[in-house]
């Protein structure tokens, strides 16, 4: 009988010291709201997008600007402070290709 117990604790006492010596399961967090319009492409990967300036349908001129990874859609707002988009009727399209999480 005290075998017995004597494996059971051994055993018992092995099994907690695997599970202390395990990092623990990583959290995984829902990240950020996206408030972003965006498109989902056919690979899985979003374009995300933001507008400026007129309407598309009265627009102009209608002006595409790609940004890369140094910079965010929201640092071209600059452009719609120098020019005045409104006046020319000047339809802004900033986008970022977003890969999947």
């Amino acid at each position: 009988m005290i075998k017995e117990i004597t494996v059971v604790l051994c055993l018992g006492l092995a099994v907690w010291a695997y599970q202390a010596t395990q990092p623990p399961p990583p959290k995984i967090y829902g990240g950020p709201p996206i408030t972003a319009s965006r498109e989902k492409l056919r690979d899985g990967r979003h374009l995300a997008y933001k507008e400026h300036g007129v309407s598309s349908e009265s627009a102009n001129y209608k002006i595409i600007i790609v940004h890369g990874f140094a910079s965010t859609k929201h640092d071209t707002m600059f452009l719609t402070n120098m020019i005045p988009v409104h006046h020319f009727y000047i339809y802004l399209l900033i986008w970022l290709l977003v890969f999947p999480s």
